[in-house]
Protein backbone atom coordinates (compact mmCIF):
# COMPACT_ATOMS: atom_id res chain seq x y z
CA UNK A 1 0.00 0.00 0.00
CA UNK A 2 1.16 3.37 -1.17
CA UNK A 3 2.32 5.98 1.42
CA UNK A 4 -0.45 8.08 0.46
CA UNK A 5 -3.44 5.57 1.05
CA UNK A 6 -1.57 5.01 4.35
CA UNK A 7 -1.77 8.52 5.47
CA UNK A 8 -5.85 8.68 5.24
CA UNK A 9 -6.45 4.98 7.13
CA UNK A 10 -4.00 6.04 9.47
CA UNK A 11 -6.12 9.77 10.24
CA UNK A 12 -9.79 8.29 10.45
CA UNK A 13 -8.12 4.90 12.87
CA UNK A 14 -7.65 7.39 15.70
CA UNK A 15 -11.48 9.18 15.14
CA UNK A 16 -13.56 7.49 17.67
CA UNK A 17 -16.99 7.42 15.47
CA UNK A 18 -19.39 7.01 17.97
CA UNK A 19 -18.28 9.86 19.52
CA UNK A 20 -18.03 11.99 16.47
CA UNK A 21 -21.32 10.55 15.77
CA UNK A 22 -22.66 12.41 19.08
CA UNK A 23 -20.96 15.68 18.28
CA UNK A 24 -22.43 16.06 15.08
CA UNK A 25 -25.84 15.47 16.11
CA UNK A 26 -25.63 17.88 19.01
CA UNK A 27 -24.42 20.16 16.60
CA UNK A 28 -27.49 19.49 14.05
CA UNK A 29 -29.98 20.35 16.66
CA UNK A 30 -29.06 24.17 16.28
CA UNK A 31 -29.95 23.91 12.64
CA UNK A 32 -33.40 25.00 10.68
CA UNK A 33 -33.96 21.48 9.66
CA UNK A 34 -33.77 19.68 12.74
CA UNK A 35 -36.43 21.73 14.38
CA UNK A 36 -38.63 20.44 12.11
CA UNK A 37 -38.46 16.94 12.38
CA UNK A 38 -40.49 14.44 14.13
CA UNK A 39 -39.51 13.05 17.71
CA UNK A 40 -38.99 9.61 15.53
CA UNK A 41 -36.98 11.29 12.94
CA UNK A 42 -34.86 13.23 15.81
CA UNK A 43 -34.15 9.59 16.89
CA UNK A 44 -32.88 8.37 13.66
CA UNK A 45 -30.43 11.18 13.24
CA UNK A 46 -27.51 9.35 15.50
CA UNK A 47 -27.85 6.16 13.72
CA UNK A 48 -27.77 7.81 10.27
CA UNK A 49 -25.23 10.09 11.31
CA UNK A 50 -23.14 6.87 11.85
CA UNK A 51 -23.68 5.19 8.58
CA UNK A 52 -22.67 8.40 6.99
CA UNK A 53 -19.59 8.47 8.68
CA UNK A 54 -18.58 5.03 7.85
CA UNK A 55 -19.33 5.42 4.88
CA UNK A 56 -17.25 8.67 4.36
CA UNK A 57 -14.62 6.84 6.46
CA UNK A 58 -14.62 4.26 3.32
CA UNK A 59 -14.21 6.68 0.67
CA UNK A 60 -11.35 8.74 2.50
CA UNK A 61 -9.35 5.86 2.84
CA UNK A 62 -9.35 4.41 -0.60
CA UNK A 63 -10.67 7.50 -2.53
CA UNK A 64 -13.00 5.17 -4.16
CA UNK A 65 -16.78 6.76 -4.35
CA UNK A 66 -19.15 4.23 -2.65
CA UNK A 67 -21.39 1.95 -5.09
CA UNK A 68 -24.42 3.82 -5.88
CA UNK A 69 -26.88 1.46 -3.92
CA UNK A 70 -24.84 2.66 -0.82
CA UNK A 71 -26.86 5.53 -0.88
CA UNK A 72 -30.00 4.19 -0.28
CA UNK A 73 -30.22 4.67 3.44
CA UNK A 74 -29.61 8.36 2.35
CA UNK A 75 -32.32 8.42 -0.01
CA UNK A 76 -34.77 7.10 2.54
CA UNK A 77 -34.05 9.76 4.85
CA UNK A 78 -34.67 12.44 2.17
CA UNK A 79 -38.15 11.09 1.07
CA UNK A 80 -38.66 10.77 4.92
CA UNK A 81 -37.82 14.57 5.42
CA UNK A 82 -39.60 15.17 2.49
CA UNK A 83 -42.77 14.09 3.27
CA UNK A 84 -42.47 15.86 6.72
CA UNK A 85 -42.09 19.04 5.03
CA UNK A 86 -38.56 20.05 5.53
CA UNK A 87 -36.75 22.49 3.35
CA UNK A 88 -34.31 21.11 0.50
CA UNK A 89 -32.27 24.42 1.60
CA UNK A 90 -32.17 23.33 4.75
CA UNK A 91 -30.83 19.72 4.46
CA UNK A 92 -28.48 20.73 2.13
CA UNK A 93 -27.05 23.16 4.53
CA UNK A 94 -26.83 20.44 6.76
CA UNK A 95 -24.52 18.58 4.55
CA UNK A 96 -22.53 21.37 4.19
CA UNK A 97 -22.21 21.57 8.42
CA UNK A 98 -21.39 17.61 8.11
CA UNK A 99 -18.76 18.16 5.15
CA UNK A 100 -17.13 21.09 7.75
CA UNK A 101 -17.37 18.94 10.83
CA UNK A 102 -15.70 16.16 8.86
CA UNK A 103 -13.05 18.50 7.84
CA UNK A 104 -12.28 19.91 11.84
CA UNK A 105 -12.12 16.15 12.57
CA UNK A 106 -9.87 14.96 10.32
CA UNK A 107 -7.52 18.33 11.26
CA UNK A 108 -8.05 17.58 14.78
CA UNK A 109 -6.81 14.14 14.43
CA UNK A 110 -4.13 14.65 11.99
CA UNK A 111 -0.16 14.84 13.13
CA UNK A 112 1.85 17.71 12.52
CA UNK A 113 3.86 15.71 10.24
CA UNK A 114 0.23 14.92 7.84
CA UNK A 115 -0.66 18.37 6.49
CA UNK A 116 -0.09 17.05 3.21
CA UNK A 117 -2.14 14.61 3.60
CA UNK A 118 -4.95 16.49 4.26
CA UNK A 119 -4.11 19.11 1.53
CA UNK A 120 -4.74 16.35 -1.13
CA UNK A 121 -8.23 15.23 0.31
CA UNK A 122 -9.57 18.30 0.45
CA UNK A 123 -10.39 17.78 -3.28
CA UNK A 124 -11.68 14.45 -2.51
CA UNK A 125 -13.79 15.50 -0.11
CA UNK A 126 -15.62 18.32 -1.92
CA UNK A 127 -16.04 15.72 -4.25
CA UNK A 128 -17.75 13.67 -1.90
CA UNK A 129 -20.36 16.08 -0.78
CA UNK A 130 -21.09 17.41 -4.26
CA UNK A 131 -22.18 13.38 -4.96
CA UNK A 132 -24.37 13.37 -1.31
CA UNK A 133 -25.61 16.89 -2.40
CA UNK A 134 -26.98 15.36 -5.72
CA UNK A 135 -28.23 12.11 -4.22
CA UNK A 136 -30.15 14.67 -1.63
CA UNK A 137 -31.60 17.17 -4.34
CA UNK A 138 -32.79 14.42 -6.78
CA UNK A 139 -34.14 11.87 -3.97
CA UNK A 140 -36.14 15.68 -2.39
CA UNK A 141 -37.53 16.86 -6.19
CA UNK A 142 -38.67 13.54 -6.77
CA UNK A 143 -40.39 12.84 -3.56
CA UNK A 144 -42.17 16.19 -3.39
CA UNK A 145 -43.41 16.10 -6.62
CA UNK A 146 -45.38 13.27 -5.89
CA UNK A 147 -46.22 14.55 -2.68
CA UNK A 148 -47.67 17.59 -4.26
CA UNK A 149 -50.47 17.48 -6.36
CA UNK A 150 -50.60 19.97 -9.71
CA UNK A 151 -54.07 21.46 -7.91
CA UNK A 152 -51.67 22.56 -4.90
CA UNK A 153 -49.07 23.96 -7.39
CA UNK A 154 -50.92 26.12 -9.02
CA UNK A 155 -52.33 27.04 -5.75
CA UNK A 156 -49.39 27.55 -4.00
CA UNK A 157 -48.45 30.06 -7.53
CA UNK A 158 -51.33 32.37 -6.68
CA UNK A 159 -50.81 32.41 -3.43
CA UNK A 160 -47.36 33.62 -4.13
CA UNK A 161 -48.51 36.23 -6.09
CA UNK A 162 -51.48 37.58 -4.46
CA UNK A 163 -48.96 38.72 -1.58
CA UNK A 164 -47.52 41.13 -4.30
CA UNK A 165 -49.34 44.31 -4.29
CA UNK A 166 -49.07 45.06 -8.24
CA UNK A 167 -51.72 43.62 -10.48
CA UNK A 168 -51.81 40.17 -11.42
CA UNK A 169 -51.26 39.45 -15.25
CA UNK A 170 -53.20 37.83 -17.38
CA UNK A 171 -52.30 34.24 -16.88
CA UNK A 172 -53.12 34.74 -12.80
CA UNK A 173 -56.10 36.14 -13.26
CA UNK A 174 -57.17 33.46 -15.30
CA UNK A 175 -55.65 31.10 -13.23
CA UNK A 176 -58.00 32.78 -10.24
CA UNK A 177 -61.26 32.88 -12.11
CA UNK A 178 -61.02 29.09 -12.92
CA UNK A 179 -59.88 28.41 -9.43
CA UNK A 180 -62.69 30.73 -8.20
CA UNK A 181 -61.00 32.83 -6.01
CA UNK A 182 -61.50 36.68 -6.34
CA UNK A 183 -58.84 39.26 -6.61
CA UNK A 184 -59.09 41.16 -3.37
CA UNK A 185 -57.05 43.94 -1.90
CA UNK A 186 -56.46 42.39 1.36
CA UNK A 187 -56.83 38.80 2.51
CA UNK A 188 -56.74 37.26 6.05
CA UNK A 189 -53.59 34.87 6.82
CA UNK A 190 -54.29 31.62 8.37
CA UNK A 191 -52.06 28.41 9.51
CA UNK A 192 -53.25 25.61 10.90
CA UNK A 193 -51.21 22.73 12.97
CA UNK A 194 -52.46 19.22 13.63
CA UNK A 195 -50.81 18.18 16.68
CA UNK A 196 -49.66 14.31 17.04
CA UNK A 197 -50.81 13.38 13.53
CA UNK A 198 -48.97 12.24 10.74
CA UNK A 199 -47.10 14.32 7.98
CA UNK A 200 -49.59 13.43 5.42
CA UNK A 201 -52.74 14.53 7.48
CA UNK A 202 -51.81 18.45 6.71
CA UNK A 203 -51.93 17.57 3.04
CA UNK A 204 -55.33 16.05 3.12
CA UNK A 205 -56.52 18.88 5.24
CA UNK A 206 -55.50 21.08 2.84
CA UNK A 207 -57.21 19.07 -0.37
CA UNK A 208 -60.28 19.19 1.98
CA UNK A 209 -60.14 23.00 2.74
CA UNK A 210 -60.02 23.79 -1.04
CA UNK A 211 -62.96 22.01 -2.19
CA UNK A 212 -64.60 23.51 0.82
CA UNK A 213 -64.33 26.49 -0.36
CA UNK A 214 -60.87 28.04 1.17
CA UNK A 215 -58.90 27.94 -2.15
CA UNK A 216 -55.88 29.24 -1.16
CA UNK A 217 -54.98 26.25 1.77
CA UNK A 218 -51.65 24.87 0.66
CA UNK A 219 -49.53 22.80 2.93
CA UNK A 220 -45.81 24.07 4.46
CA UNK A 221 -44.07 21.76 6.19
CA UNK A 222 -46.15 20.40 8.75
CA UNK A 223 -49.07 23.12 8.57
CA UNK A 224 -51.55 24.04 6.36
CA UNK A 225 -51.28 27.60 5.48
CA UNK A 226 -52.95 29.86 2.99
CA UNK A 227 -55.23 33.37 2.48
CA UNK A 228 -58.75 33.68 2.92
CA UNK A 229 -61.52 36.46 1.89
CA UNK A 230 -64.18 35.16 3.98
CA UNK A 231 -64.42 34.01 8.02
CA UNK A 232 -62.72 30.57 9.01
CA UNK A 233 -63.67 28.80 11.87
CA UNK A 234 -62.58 25.73 13.55
CA UNK A 235 -65.73 24.24 12.65
CA UNK A 236 -64.68 24.58 8.47
CA UNK A 237 -61.99 22.60 9.54
CA UNK A 238 -63.84 19.57 10.23
CA UNK A 239 -60.84 17.76 11.58
CA UNK A 240 -62.02 17.37 15.56
CA UNK A 241 -60.82 18.29 18.50
CA UNK A 242 -57.05 19.28 18.82
CA UNK A 243 -56.40 21.25 16.51
CA UNK A 244 -54.62 24.86 16.07
CA UNK A 245 -55.73 27.73 13.87
CA UNK A 246 -54.21 30.91 14.36
CA UNK A 247 -55.21 33.70 12.06
CA UNK A 248 -54.32 37.21 11.41
CA UNK A 249 -56.10 40.18 11.12
CA UNK A 250 -56.90 41.08 7.40
CA UNK A 251 -53.70 42.68 5.65
CA UNK A 252 -53.13 44.59 2.93
CA UNK A 253 -51.23 42.54 -0.37
CA UNK A 254 -48.05 43.93 0.49
CA UNK A 255 -48.14 42.93 4.04
CA UNK A 256 -49.06 39.20 3.41
CA UNK A 257 -46.04 37.92 3.74
CA UNK A 258 -45.24 39.02 6.97
CA UNK A 259 -48.63 38.18 7.94
CA UNK A 260 -48.45 34.29 6.62
CA UNK A 261 -45.09 34.03 8.84
CA UNK A 262 -46.33 35.76 11.50
CA UNK A 263 -49.53 32.75 11.76
CA UNK A 264 -46.78 30.26 11.30
CA UNK A 265 -44.91 31.27 14.37
CA UNK A 266 -47.94 31.53 16.50
CA UNK A 267 -49.08 28.02 15.33
CA UNK A 268 -45.87 26.76 15.89
CA UNK A 269 -45.76 28.07 19.52
CA UNK A 270 -49.17 26.47 20.25
CA UNK A 271 -47.97 23.30 19.46
CA UNK A 272 -45.28 23.34 21.43
CA UNK A 273 -46.65 24.59 24.86
CA UNK A 274 -49.91 22.70 24.61
CA UNK A 275 -52.62 25.57 23.31
CA UNK A 276 -55.45 24.70 21.11
CA UNK A 277 -58.47 25.69 19.03
CA UNK A 278 -58.71 29.52 16.95
CA UNK A 279 -55.67 31.70 18.03
CA UNK A 280 -55.64 35.40 16.62
CA UNK A 281 -52.27 36.76 16.40
CA UNK A 282 -53.66 40.08 18.08
CA UNK A 283 -54.18 37.89 20.98
CA UNK A 284 -50.60 36.78 20.94
CA UNK A 285 -47.98 39.50 19.74
CA UNK A 286 -45.65 39.09 22.63
CA UNK A 287 -45.42 35.38 21.89
CA UNK A 288 -44.70 35.98 18.27
CA UNK A 289 -42.23 38.49 19.25
CA UNK A 290 -40.33 36.43 21.48
CA UNK A 291 -40.76 33.44 19.12
CA UNK A 292 -39.21 35.60 16.43
CA UNK A 293 -36.27 36.41 18.38
CA UNK A 294 -35.71 33.37 19.86
CA UNK A 295 -31.93 33.77 20.61
CA UNK A 296 -32.38 37.37 22.13
CA UNK A 297 -34.86 35.60 24.22
CA UNK A 298 -32.65 33.00 25.50
CA UNK A 299 -30.14 35.31 26.09
CA UNK A 300 -32.79 37.69 28.35
CA UNK A 301 -33.89 34.15 30.07
CA UNK A 302 -30.35 33.17 31.07
CA UNK A 303 -29.48 36.89 32.06
CA UNK A 304 -32.30 36.84 34.74
CA UNK A 305 -32.76 33.28 35.53
CA UNK A 306 -29.84 31.43 35.69
CA UNK A 307 -28.18 33.30 39.15
CA UNK A 308 -31.52 31.45 40.58
CA UNK A 309 -30.41 27.86 39.09
CA UNK A 310 -29.78 25.26 40.93
CA UNK A 311 -31.86 23.10 43.53
CA UNK A 312 -30.60 25.45 46.13
CA UNK A 313 -32.93 28.43 44.98
CA UNK A 314 -35.95 26.29 43.86
CA UNK A 315 -37.63 28.33 46.00
CA UNK A 316 -37.14 31.11 45.07
CA UNK A 317 -37.91 31.07 41.64
CA UNK A 318 -40.69 29.10 42.36
CA UNK A 319 -41.76 32.37 44.62
CA UNK A 320 -40.93 34.36 41.61
CA UNK A 321 -43.28 32.56 38.92
CA UNK A 322 -45.83 32.48 41.55
CA UNK A 323 -45.49 36.35 41.50
CA UNK A 324 -45.96 36.97 37.72
CA UNK A 325 -48.99 34.06 37.46
CA UNK A 326 -50.80 36.05 40.94
CA UNK A 327 -50.15 39.76 38.73
CA UNK A 328 -47.79 40.90 40.88
CA UNK A 329 -50.66 41.19 43.97
CA UNK A 330 -48.20 39.77 47.01
CA UNK A 331 -51.36 38.96 48.65
CA UNK A 332 -52.38 36.53 46.56
CA UNK A 333 -48.98 35.26 45.69
CA UNK A 334 -48.62 34.70 49.71
CA UNK A 335 -51.96 32.43 49.50
CA UNK A 336 -51.09 30.42 46.54
CA UNK A 337 -47.30 29.55 48.47
CA UNK A 338 -49.23 29.25 51.44
CA UNK A 339 -46.79 31.28 53.24
CA UNK A 340 -46.82 34.79 55.29
CA UNK A 341 -46.24 38.22 53.48
CA UNK A 342 -43.31 38.81 55.83
CA UNK A 343 -41.80 35.33 54.14
CA UNK A 344 -43.08 36.63 50.55
CA UNK A 345 -41.19 39.92 51.47
CA UNK A 346 -37.80 38.29 52.22
CA UNK A 347 -37.99 36.10 49.60
CA UNK A 348 -38.26 38.28 46.87
CA UNK A 349 -35.72 40.72 48.67
CA UNK A 350 -33.19 37.58 47.83
CA UNK A 351 -34.32 37.21 44.80
CA UNK A 352 -33.42 40.95 43.74
CA UNK A 353 -29.94 40.80 45.12
CA UNK A 354 -29.23 37.11 43.80
CA UNK A 355 -30.41 37.90 39.99
CA UNK A 356 -29.40 41.88 40.30
CA UNK A 357 -33.13 43.01 39.87
CA UNK A 358 -35.61 45.12 40.80
CA UNK A 359 -39.03 43.81 41.44
CA UNK A 360 -40.29 47.77 41.47
CA UNK A 361 -38.98 48.26 38.16
CA UNK A 362 -41.14 48.69 35.18
CA UNK A 363 -38.01 47.68 33.17
CA UNK A 364 -36.87 44.68 35.33
CA UNK A 365 -40.18 43.71 35.72
CA UNK A 366 -40.76 43.63 31.53
CA UNK A 367 -37.64 41.43 32.03
CA UNK A 368 -38.57 38.99 33.99
CA UNK A 369 -42.28 38.54 32.52
CA UNK A 370 -40.35 38.13 29.05
CA UNK A 371 -37.60 35.52 30.57
CA UNK A 372 -40.46 33.18 32.69
CA UNK A 373 -42.81 33.60 29.25
CA UNK A 374 -39.87 32.21 26.97
CA UNK A 375 -39.29 29.22 29.32
CA UNK A 376 -41.48 25.79 27.79
CA UNK A 377 -43.03 24.29 30.20
CA UNK A 378 -44.87 21.15 28.86
CA UNK A 379 -48.99 21.26 29.05
CA UNK A 380 -49.99 21.15 32.62
CA UNK A 381 -46.84 21.23 34.36
CA UNK A 382 -46.23 23.42 37.36
CA UNK A 383 -45.42 26.53 37.23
Amino acid sequence: MSERSQGPAAILARIPQAQAAAEMAAQFEQTTAFEHLSEHSRAEVLSGLQRTLRRWSLFVSSGVMPPDGDFDPLREWTRARAAEGARLEDLLRSFGLAHQLGWELLRRHARADESDVLLELAAPLAQYVDRVSAVVTETYLAERELLVSEDERRTRSLLERLCVPSPLDAPDSELADRLGIPVEEAYTAFAVALPGRLPHSHAALAARMRRAGFRLAVTHGDFVVGLTWKPLELSDLGDGPGVVLAVGPPMPRGELTAAREEVIVLAEHARRVGLVGRLETEDHLLEILLDRSARLTERLRARVLAPLAGEEHAELTRTLRALIACRLDRTATSAALHIHRNTLAYRLKRIEEIAGIDLGSPRDLVCVYIALAGEQHPPGAAG
